[in-house]
Protein backbone atom coordinates (compact mmCIF):
# COMPACT_ATOMS: atom_id res chain seq x y z
CA UNK A 1 0.00 0.00 0.00
CA UNK A 2 2.81 2.37 0.89
CA UNK A 3 4.62 1.53 -2.34
CA UNK A 4 1.44 2.11 -4.34
CA UNK A 5 0.80 5.36 -2.53
CA UNK A 6 4.37 6.54 -3.19
CA UNK A 7 4.01 5.59 -6.84
CA UNK A 8 0.79 7.55 -7.03
CA UNK A 9 2.45 10.56 -5.43
CA UNK A 10 5.30 10.38 -7.93
CA UNK A 11 2.86 10.14 -10.85
CA UNK A 12 0.85 13.09 -9.56
CA UNK A 13 4.01 15.09 -8.92
CA UNK A 14 5.32 14.29 -12.35
CA UNK A 15 2.00 15.30 -13.92
CA UNK A 16 2.00 18.50 -11.90
CA UNK A 17 5.55 19.31 -12.95
CA UNK A 18 4.72 18.56 -16.55
CA UNK A 19 1.63 20.74 -16.30
CA UNK A 20 3.62 23.51 -14.69
CA UNK A 21 6.25 23.22 -17.39
CA UNK A 22 3.58 23.33 -20.07
CA UNK A 23 1.99 26.34 -18.43
CA UNK A 24 5.38 28.06 -18.19
CA UNK A 25 6.04 27.37 -21.87
CA UNK A 26 2.61 28.72 -22.79
CA UNK A 27 3.19 31.79 -20.65
CA UNK A 28 6.61 32.30 -22.22
CA UNK A 29 5.10 32.06 -25.70
CA UNK A 30 2.42 34.62 -24.81
CA UNK A 31 5.06 36.86 -23.27
CA UNK A 32 7.27 36.63 -26.36
CA UNK A 33 4.31 37.33 -28.59
CA UNK A 34 3.34 40.34 -26.49
CA UNK A 35 6.91 41.65 -26.51
CA UNK A 36 7.10 41.34 -30.29
CA UNK A 37 3.82 43.18 -30.72
CA UNK A 38 4.93 45.93 -28.35
CA UNK A 39 8.26 46.32 -30.12
CA UNK A 40 6.61 46.52 -33.54
CA UNK A 41 4.22 49.26 -32.42
CA UNK A 42 6.96 51.35 -30.79
CA UNK A 43 9.21 51.00 -33.85
CA UNK A 44 6.44 51.92 -36.28
CA UNK A 45 5.45 55.12 -34.51
CA UNK A 46 9.02 56.24 -33.86
CA UNK A 47 9.49 56.93 -37.59
CA UNK A 48 8.82 60.25 -39.35
CA UNK A 49 5.36 59.88 -40.96
CA UNK A 50 4.72 59.90 -44.71
CA UNK A 51 1.74 61.43 -46.52
CA UNK A 52 -0.86 59.06 -47.91
CA UNK A 53 -3.56 60.57 -50.11
CA UNK A 54 -6.99 60.07 -48.48
CA UNK A 55 -8.99 60.16 -51.71
CA UNK A 56 -9.18 61.38 -55.32
CA UNK A 57 -8.03 64.82 -56.43
CA UNK A 58 -10.44 67.74 -56.95
CA UNK A 59 -10.24 71.41 -57.97
CA UNK A 60 -10.74 73.22 -54.65
CA UNK A 61 -10.70 76.76 -56.04
CA UNK A 62 -13.21 75.94 -58.75
CA UNK A 63 -15.58 74.07 -56.44
CA UNK A 64 -15.27 75.91 -53.10
CA UNK A 65 -14.17 79.52 -53.64
CA UNK A 66 -16.72 81.99 -52.23
CA UNK A 67 -18.33 79.48 -49.86
CA UNK A 68 -18.54 79.94 -46.09
CA UNK A 69 -17.12 77.49 -43.57
CA UNK A 70 -18.28 78.17 -40.01
CA UNK A 71 -16.02 76.52 -37.42
CA UNK A 72 -17.08 76.06 -33.78
CA UNK A 73 -14.15 74.85 -31.60
CA UNK A 74 -14.57 73.08 -28.28
CA UNK A 75 -12.86 75.97 -26.45
CA UNK A 76 -11.23 78.97 -28.12
CA UNK A 77 -8.82 79.49 -25.21
CA UNK A 78 -7.13 76.13 -25.73
CA UNK A 79 -3.72 76.43 -27.44
CA UNK A 80 -4.31 73.19 -29.36
CA UNK A 81 -7.55 74.61 -30.80
CA UNK A 82 -6.03 77.98 -31.66
CA UNK A 83 -3.27 76.40 -33.73
CA UNK A 84 -5.68 74.25 -35.74
CA UNK A 85 -8.10 77.13 -36.33
CA UNK A 86 -5.27 79.38 -37.57
CA UNK A 87 -4.01 76.76 -40.01
CA UNK A 88 -7.53 76.03 -41.26
CA UNK A 89 -8.00 79.75 -41.86
CA UNK A 90 -4.75 79.88 -43.86
CA UNK A 91 -5.90 77.07 -46.17
CA UNK A 92 -9.31 78.73 -46.57
CA UNK A 93 -7.65 82.01 -47.59
CA UNK A 94 -5.54 80.20 -50.15
CA UNK A 95 -8.62 78.62 -51.74
CA UNK A 96 -10.88 81.68 -51.42
CA UNK A 97 -13.22 80.32 -48.75
CA UNK A 98 -14.86 82.64 -46.21
CA UNK A 99 -13.70 81.12 -42.91
CA UNK A 100 -15.46 82.01 -39.65
CA UNK A 101 -13.77 81.01 -36.38
CA UNK A 102 -16.53 81.22 -33.78
CA UNK A 103 -14.91 82.29 -30.51
CA UNK A 104 -16.36 80.68 -27.40
CA UNK A 105 -15.52 79.78 -23.79
CA UNK A 106 -16.06 76.03 -24.01
CA UNK A 107 -19.56 76.17 -22.54
CA UNK A 108 -22.20 74.13 -24.37
CA UNK A 109 -24.56 77.11 -24.31
CA UNK A 110 -22.10 79.04 -26.49
CA UNK A 111 -21.89 76.11 -28.92
CA UNK A 112 -25.67 76.30 -29.28
CA UNK A 113 -25.42 80.03 -30.08
CA UNK A 114 -22.70 79.29 -32.61
CA UNK A 115 -24.87 76.73 -34.39
CA UNK A 116 -27.75 79.19 -34.46
CA UNK A 117 -25.53 81.92 -35.92
CA UNK A 118 -24.18 79.56 -38.58
CA UNK A 119 -27.69 78.64 -39.71
CA UNK A 120 -28.82 82.29 -39.66
CA UNK A 121 -25.80 83.27 -41.79
CA UNK A 122 -26.52 80.47 -44.31
CA UNK A 123 -23.08 78.89 -43.94
CA UNK A 124 -22.16 76.22 -46.47
CA UNK A 125 -20.76 73.93 -43.78
CA UNK A 126 -20.53 73.85 -39.97
CA UNK A 127 -17.40 72.39 -38.40
CA UNK A 128 -17.48 71.10 -34.80
CA UNK A 129 -13.83 71.04 -33.81
CA UNK A 130 -11.80 69.13 -31.23
CA UNK A 131 -14.15 67.09 -29.12
CA UNK A 132 -17.59 68.68 -29.10
CA UNK A 133 -20.07 65.85 -28.60
CA UNK A 134 -22.67 66.25 -31.37
CA UNK A 135 -25.30 64.61 -29.16
CA UNK A 136 -25.33 67.80 -27.08
CA UNK A 137 -26.45 69.76 -30.16
CA UNK A 138 -29.13 67.51 -31.63
CA UNK A 139 -31.85 70.21 -32.04
CA UNK A 140 -29.34 72.59 -33.64
CA UNK A 141 -28.01 69.90 -35.98
CA UNK A 142 -31.56 69.08 -37.01
CA UNK A 143 -32.09 72.76 -37.80
CA UNK A 144 -28.89 72.82 -39.85
CA UNK A 145 -29.98 69.72 -41.76
CA UNK A 146 -33.37 71.27 -42.48
CA UNK A 147 -31.56 74.32 -43.85
CA UNK A 148 -29.40 72.14 -46.07
CA UNK A 149 -26.19 72.87 -44.13
CA UNK A 150 -23.90 69.85 -43.58
CA UNK A 151 -22.27 69.45 -40.16
CA UNK A 152 -18.87 67.78 -39.74
CA UNK A 153 -17.25 66.66 -36.48
CA UNK A 154 -13.48 67.11 -36.78
CA UNK A 155 -10.85 65.74 -34.40
CA UNK A 156 -13.61 64.38 -32.19
CA UNK A 157 -14.11 60.67 -32.83
CA UNK A 158 -11.52 57.93 -32.86
CA UNK A 159 -11.15 56.07 -36.16
CA UNK A 160 -13.91 53.52 -36.43
CA UNK A 161 -15.94 55.00 -33.57
CA UNK A 162 -19.67 55.26 -34.27
CA UNK A 163 -20.59 58.83 -35.19
CA UNK A 164 -23.82 60.76 -34.69
CA UNK A 165 -26.18 59.99 -37.61
CA UNK A 166 -26.97 63.69 -38.12
CA UNK A 167 -23.39 64.38 -39.19
CA UNK A 168 -22.60 64.64 -42.88
CA UNK A 169 -19.01 63.63 -42.28
CA UNK A 170 -16.19 63.23 -39.79
CA UNK A 171 -12.45 63.76 -39.64
CA UNK A 172 -11.46 60.97 -37.30
CA UNK A 173 -8.15 60.81 -35.47
CA UNK A 174 -6.36 57.62 -34.31
CA UNK A 175 -7.10 58.15 -30.61
CA UNK A 176 -7.34 54.45 -29.84
CA UNK A 177 -4.03 53.85 -31.58
CA UNK A 178 -2.48 56.62 -29.45
CA UNK A 179 -3.70 54.83 -26.33
CA UNK A 180 -2.12 51.58 -27.48
CA UNK A 181 1.16 53.29 -28.37
CA UNK A 182 1.40 54.94 -24.93
CA UNK A 183 0.81 51.67 -23.11
CA UNK A 184 3.17 49.67 -25.30
CA UNK A 185 5.96 52.22 -24.89
CA UNK A 186 5.58 52.09 -21.09
CA UNK A 187 5.56 48.29 -21.15
CA UNK A 188 8.78 48.27 -23.15
CA UNK A 189 10.55 50.85 -21.00
CA UNK A 190 9.59 49.23 -17.70
CA UNK A 191 10.54 45.79 -19.03
CA UNK A 192 7.03 44.61 -18.27
CA UNK A 193 6.77 46.05 -14.76
CA UNK A 194 4.52 49.06 -15.26
CA UNK A 195 2.14 50.28 -12.58
CA UNK A 196 0.26 53.01 -14.42
CA UNK A 197 -2.39 55.57 -13.57
CA UNK A 198 -4.44 56.40 -16.68
CA UNK A 199 -6.54 59.57 -16.62
CA UNK A 200 -9.44 59.90 -19.04
CA UNK A 201 -11.79 62.85 -19.56
CA UNK A 202 -15.02 61.22 -20.66
CA UNK A 203 -16.77 64.49 -21.38
CA UNK A 204 -14.73 64.38 -24.61
CA UNK A 205 -16.32 61.90 -26.99
CA UNK A 206 -13.09 60.11 -27.94
CA UNK A 207 -11.54 59.91 -24.48
CA UNK A 208 -13.04 56.54 -23.45
CA UNK A 209 -11.77 55.04 -26.72
CA UNK A 210 -8.21 56.23 -26.10
CA UNK A 211 -8.12 55.36 -22.39
CA UNK A 212 -9.79 52.01 -23.01
CA UNK A 213 -7.24 51.14 -25.68
CA UNK A 214 -4.39 51.93 -23.26
CA UNK A 215 -5.89 49.79 -20.49
CA UNK A 216 -6.56 46.93 -22.92
CA UNK A 217 -2.98 47.06 -24.23
CA UNK A 218 -1.61 46.71 -20.70
CA UNK A 219 -3.86 43.72 -20.04
CA UNK A 220 -3.15 42.13 -23.42
CA UNK A 221 0.61 42.63 -23.64
CA UNK A 222 1.84 42.65 -20.05
CA UNK A 223 0.70 40.06 -17.54
CA UNK A 224 2.72 41.59 -14.69
CA UNK A 225 1.64 45.19 -15.31
CA UNK A 226 -0.91 47.00 -13.17
CA UNK A 227 -3.17 49.82 -14.31
CA UNK A 228 -5.65 52.11 -12.58
CA UNK A 229 -8.15 54.25 -14.51
CA UNK A 230 -9.79 57.46 -13.26
CA UNK A 231 -11.93 60.13 -14.91
CA UNK A 232 -11.40 63.89 -14.58
CA UNK A 233 -13.55 65.98 -16.98
CA UNK A 234 -11.71 68.69 -18.93
CA UNK A 235 -13.71 71.38 -17.15
CA UNK A 236 -12.30 70.11 -13.83
CA UNK A 237 -8.65 69.70 -14.81
CA UNK A 238 -7.48 72.85 -13.02
CA UNK A 239 -9.52 72.22 -9.87
CA UNK A 240 -9.20 68.44 -9.45
CA UNK A 241 -6.17 66.98 -11.24
CA UNK A 242 -3.46 67.98 -8.80
CA UNK A 243 -5.30 66.91 -5.65
CA UNK A 244 -6.57 63.62 -7.07
CA UNK A 245 -3.26 62.56 -8.57
CA UNK A 246 -1.29 63.50 -5.45
CA UNK A 247 -3.70 61.53 -3.27
CA UNK A 248 -3.50 58.45 -5.49
CA UNK A 249 0.31 58.55 -5.63
CA UNK A 250 0.50 58.74 -1.83
CA UNK A 251 -1.92 55.82 -1.38
CA UNK A 252 -0.38 53.74 -4.22
CA UNK A 253 3.39 54.21 -3.76
CA UNK A 254 4.34 51.65 -6.42
CA UNK A 255 2.81 53.65 -9.29
CA UNK A 256 5.60 54.55 -11.71
CA UNK A 257 3.75 56.15 -14.65
CA UNK A 258 0.91 58.65 -14.98
CA UNK A 259 -0.79 58.68 -18.38
CA UNK A 260 -3.19 61.60 -18.94
CA UNK A 261 -4.76 60.88 -22.33
CA UNK A 262 -4.41 64.57 -23.32
CA UNK A 263 -1.02 66.07 -22.67
CA UNK A 264 -2.21 69.57 -21.71
CA UNK A 265 -3.35 68.00 -18.41
CA UNK A 266 0.34 67.44 -17.61
CA UNK A 267 0.39 71.03 -16.42
CA UNK A 268 -1.51 69.83 -13.34
CA UNK A 269 -0.06 66.31 -13.10
CA UNK A 270 3.57 67.43 -12.71
CA UNK A 271 2.96 69.52 -9.54
CA UNK A 272 1.10 66.55 -8.06
CA UNK A 273 4.11 64.30 -8.63
CA UNK A 274 6.34 66.87 -6.93
CA UNK A 275 4.03 67.31 -3.92
CA UNK A 276 3.83 63.54 -3.49
CA UNK A 277 7.62 63.42 -3.34
CA UNK A 278 7.81 61.27 -6.46
CA UNK A 279 9.91 63.42 -8.81
CA UNK A 280 12.31 61.12 -10.65
CA UNK A 281 10.33 58.06 -9.61
CA UNK A 282 6.99 58.68 -11.36
CA UNK A 283 7.06 59.65 -15.04
CA UNK A 284 4.49 61.10 -17.44
CA UNK A 285 3.55 59.72 -20.84
CA UNK A 286 0.79 61.36 -22.84
CA UNK A 287 -0.63 62.26 -26.24
CA UNK A 288 -1.00 65.34 -28.50
CA UNK A 289 2.52 66.72 -28.97
CA UNK A 290 1.56 70.13 -27.56
CA UNK A 291 4.59 72.44 -27.69
CA UNK A 292 4.75 73.33 -24.00
CA UNK A 293 4.58 69.64 -23.04
CA UNK A 294 7.37 68.81 -25.48
CA UNK A 295 9.37 71.50 -23.70
CA UNK A 296 8.80 69.63 -20.41
CA UNK A 297 10.18 66.55 -22.14
CA UNK A 298 13.18 68.47 -23.46
CA UNK A 299 13.91 69.88 -20.00
CA UNK A 300 13.49 66.48 -18.31
CA UNK A 301 10.53 67.69 -16.23
CA UNK A 302 8.81 64.34 -15.55
CA UNK A 303 7.50 63.93 -19.12
CA UNK A 304 9.49 61.15 -20.80
CA UNK A 305 7.39 60.42 -23.89
CA UNK A 306 4.63 62.14 -25.83
CA UNK A 307 2.73 60.68 -28.78
CA UNK A 308 2.61 63.69 -31.07
CA UNK A 309 0.41 64.69 -33.94
CA UNK A 310 1.16 67.47 -36.40
CA UNK A 311 -1.57 70.02 -35.78
CA UNK A 312 -0.95 71.74 -39.12
CA UNK A 313 -1.35 68.37 -40.83
CA UNK A 314 -4.61 67.84 -38.93
CA UNK A 315 -5.86 71.28 -39.98
CA UNK A 316 -5.17 70.50 -43.63
CA UNK A 317 -6.85 67.11 -43.26
CA UNK A 318 -9.95 68.77 -41.81
CA UNK A 319 -10.04 71.25 -44.68
CA UNK A 320 -9.64 68.44 -47.22
CA UNK A 321 -12.69 66.60 -45.92
CA UNK A 322 -14.81 69.71 -45.48
CA UNK A 323 -13.94 71.15 -48.91
CA UNK A 324 -14.94 67.83 -50.45
CA UNK A 325 -18.30 67.93 -48.68
CA UNK A 326 -18.96 71.61 -49.55
CA UNK A 327 -18.18 70.72 -53.17
CA UNK A 328 -20.81 67.96 -53.11
CA UNK A 329 -18.20 65.21 -53.30
CA UNK A 330 -18.24 61.96 -51.35
CA UNK A 331 -16.52 62.18 -47.94
CA UNK A 332 -13.41 60.07 -47.52
CA UNK A 333 -13.47 57.42 -44.77
CA UNK A 334 -10.06 58.27 -43.31
CA UNK A 335 -7.74 61.27 -43.73
CA UNK A 336 -4.75 59.20 -42.59
CA UNK A 337 -3.51 61.68 -39.99
CA UNK A 338 -0.32 60.29 -38.43
CA UNK A 339 1.20 59.83 -34.99
CA UNK A 340 4.84 60.01 -33.93
CA UNK A 341 6.62 59.19 -30.67
CA UNK A 342 8.66 62.01 -29.11
CA UNK A 343 11.36 61.16 -26.57
CA UNK A 344 14.69 62.62 -25.46
CA UNK A 345 16.27 60.80 -28.41
CA UNK A 346 14.50 62.81 -31.12
CA UNK A 347 13.11 65.91 -29.39
CA UNK A 348 15.85 68.09 -30.93
CA UNK A 349 13.99 67.75 -34.26
CA UNK A 350 11.16 69.80 -32.77
CA UNK A 351 13.44 72.79 -32.17
CA UNK A 352 14.73 74.43 -29.01
CA UNK A 353 12.34 75.33 -27.57
CA UNK A 354 10.05 72.87 -29.37
CA UNK A 355 7.77 74.35 -32.00
CA UNK A 356 4.31 73.08 -32.82
CA UNK A 357 4.20 70.99 -36.01
CA UNK A 358 7.99 70.92 -36.41
CA UNK A 359 9.80 67.64 -36.98
CA UNK A 360 7.05 65.62 -38.65
CA UNK A 361 8.21 66.26 -42.19
CA UNK A 362 6.27 68.44 -44.64
CA UNK A 363 5.26 65.98 -47.33
CA UNK A 364 1.58 66.52 -46.52
CA UNK A 365 1.69 70.13 -47.75
CA UNK A 366 2.81 69.14 -51.24
CA UNK A 367 0.48 66.14 -51.15
CA UNK A 368 -2.67 68.05 -50.29
CA UNK A 369 -1.78 70.98 -52.59
CA UNK A 370 -1.56 68.55 -55.48
CA UNK A 371 -4.85 66.90 -54.49
CA UNK A 372 -6.59 70.29 -54.43
CA UNK A 373 -5.21 71.41 -57.78
CA UNK A 374 -3.20 74.26 -56.26
CA UNK A 375 0.18 73.38 -57.78
CA UNK A 376 -0.60 73.91 -61.45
Amino acid sequence: MIALAMAAILVLAGGGLAGAAGSAKGSAKRSAKGSAAVGAVVKRYSAVPKFKAPGPAFDAKKLDAGKTLFSIPVDSQDQFVQIIENDMAAVAKRVGINFIDYSNDGNSATWVKGMQQAVAQHANLIDLLAGINPEQLTPEMESAKAAGIPVVASDAYSIGQKADPLLKGVVDVPYATAGTVMADWVIQHTHGHANALVIESNDVVSSPEEAGAAVNAFHRNCRACKVKLINIPVANWASQTQTQVESILRSHPTINYVIPVYDSQSEYVIPAISLAGDTGKVHVVSYDGTAFVLKYLQQHKDVVMDVGEDLKWIAWAIMDQEMRIMAGLKPVPNENTPLMIWTSKNIARAGNPPQQSQGYGNGFEAGYSKLWGLTR
